[in-house]
């Protein structure tokens, strides 16, 4: 079978982490395959539609390789790959007009007051039943001749088992009679989710639904239509739901759920879709006894493994620390070189902070960048944490705090510690023989002694005043990049 995949988002906003998580399994089940990953843009909802969020969806799913093969930008043979400009062929009027002459759908003229009147009044009713279900086909197409506005809905059978052999869940069924009377084509003459999915999944020849959990109620209806239809059914495939730690959804109101704000933040889209792996796959990978379980792949060792059976029922929970774990360890793997080019493009398309980009894209065009970033790439855990650890080496503090509690024992001497570190550094060449770490490391050592100070004292003092505060990443190789003069400059500065 030639395998084909899609994902079918709204431009309603933002892009969804969790559009990303199943763009990504939609996407391998294509790859693995050699087959063909879709996107389309389902833009029906026009009360919803939001300008630009199209193009957003497109760089996010450029931005963590997920490109489809075919789609809006990219084109294809079944092509226009926007549901409004498919709808102008007429094809989902035309799908549900069919529906209605072979009995499977109906013109219903309820107005919105009416159809909740009449919700309310039958409660115990498990689904929606029209009253204009069963009205004369002739005699509803004579209304609409008058001009009466109308919907077209799905005629659900009654006391039917509506099954489903889902490729993650097994075989779910549903009774038909819990299943309301779906509106397929709406007052405005555009066409819902259910219809539109339905006729342009078959045009597009998709063979493969893989999706979330929550979209499992859509399934009995959409099968009725692919039946009634006359289309071959795709094969579903449900996977578990992402929840927050506290086990509700995975929503804005609860944490940063923007793709896009988590590459601000400063995460790699690869350590973001290995994460997401794991929310709903199990790597096939036997493991020896004692032996740690693996977590780090790729997201071409992914594509290469991947298969539905491997899928988990259970939901998974989206817990940011071990995203942050996931960073970490992605930051710390690059080479000086790599993430000196990932950081620079970050600056560019996602950095607010202008203030020293310039200096570090002249650094990195000159090769000096890799060699500070040496210093910081293992202790960073993102690339705002990165950007933080590197800022001190451009830009000199406003105002260094001498009165915090690790200089509380240097306070007494500040004063003289301060001018015999100048004399000391001031003693020194610009170059290796001279200022060596040995040579650099027993020379501080002497002037603990001198004042009778911990060893660590005068380089505390140091750090302080070359970075602004008690952390930075090791002063003495931090001191080598920024030179004697800047060094001697920055102290003279923290002394006044």
């Amino acid at each position: 079978m030639n395998i084909r995949t899609r994902s079918a988002p709204s431009p309603t906003g933002f892009v969804h982490i969790g559009f990303i998580h199943n763009a990504m399994f939609a996407h391998a089940l294509a790859k693995h395959n050699n087959g063909k990953f879709i996107l389309r843009i389902e833009d029906t909802d026009q009360k919803r539609f939001v300008e630009g969020a199209a193009e957003e969806i497109y760089k996010m799913m450029d931005e963590f390789g997920l490109t489809p093969d075919e789609g809006p930008v990219q084109g294809g043979p079944y092509k226009p790959y926007i549901q409004s400009e498919r709808m102008k062929s007429g094809v989902y009027l035309k799908a549900a007009e069919q529906l209605v002459k072979k009995g499977h759908a109906y013109y219903c003229f309820l107005t919105s007051k009416e159809l909740a009147e009449l919700k309310s009044q039958d409660k115990e009713r498990k689904a929606f039943r029209s009253i204009y279900r069963d009205v004369d086909t002739s005699k509803a197409l004579e209304r609409i001749k008058k001009g009466e506005q109308y919907v077209i809905r799905l005629k659900v059978p009654e006391n039917e088992k509506i099954v489903v052999d889902d490729a993650i869940l097994g075989r779910v069924e549903w009774d038909s009679n819990d299943i309301d009377d779906q509106v397929l084509i709406k007052s405005d003459g555009f066409p819902t989710y259910h219809l539109g999915v339905v006729v342009d999944d078959n045009a597009m020849k998709i063979t493969h639904i893989t999706r979330s959990y929550e979209w499992l109620p859509s399934t009995p209806k959409q099968i009725l239509l692919y039946k009634y239809i006359g289309f071959t059914s795709p094969v579903f495939a449900h996977g578990s739901l992402v929840l927050d730690p506290d086990g509700g959804k995975l929503s804005k109101r609860k944490g940063n759920v923007s793709a896009r704000q988590f590459l601000v933040e400063g995460y790699l889209p690869e350590a973001i879709l290995n994460f997401l792996m794991f929310l709903g796959w199990a790597p096939p990978i036997e493991r020896k006894h004692g032996e740690k379980e693996r977590e780090i792949f790729s997201h071409k060792e992914f594509i290469k493994l991947y298969d539905l059976k491997d899928r988990q029922k259970t939901n998974a929970v989206f817990d940011r620390t071990k995203l942050l774990w996931f960073n970490q360890q992605y930051i710390s793997h690059k080479t000086p070189e790599d993430l000196s080019a990932i950081l620079i493009k970050w600056l560019k398309n996602y950095s607010e902070d202008k203030t020293f980009n310039e200096r570090i894209e002249e650094d990195h065009k000159a090769g000096k960048l890799k060699f500070k970033l040496i210093l910081v790439n293992e202790r960073a855990k993102t690339l705002v944490e990165l950007l933080d650890m590197l800022k001190f080496f451009y830009v000199q503090p406003k105002k260094v705090d001498l009165d915090i509690k690790q200089l509380k024992k240097v306070k007494p001497v500040l004063k003289e510690l301060f001018n015999d570190v100048y004399s000391l550094i001031e003693q020194l060449e610009n170059d290796e023989k001279s200022w060596t770490n040995e040579k650099w490391a027993s020379s501080m050592k002497a002037l603990a002694e001198k004042y009778d100070l911990k060893t660590g004292d005068p380089f505390m003092l140091l750090r302080v005043a070359i970075t602004g505060g008690p952390f930075s990443p090791p002063l003495f190789e931090s001191l080598q990049l920024l030179g004697k003069d800047e060094v001697l400059m920055r102290i003279k500065e923290a002394m006044k």
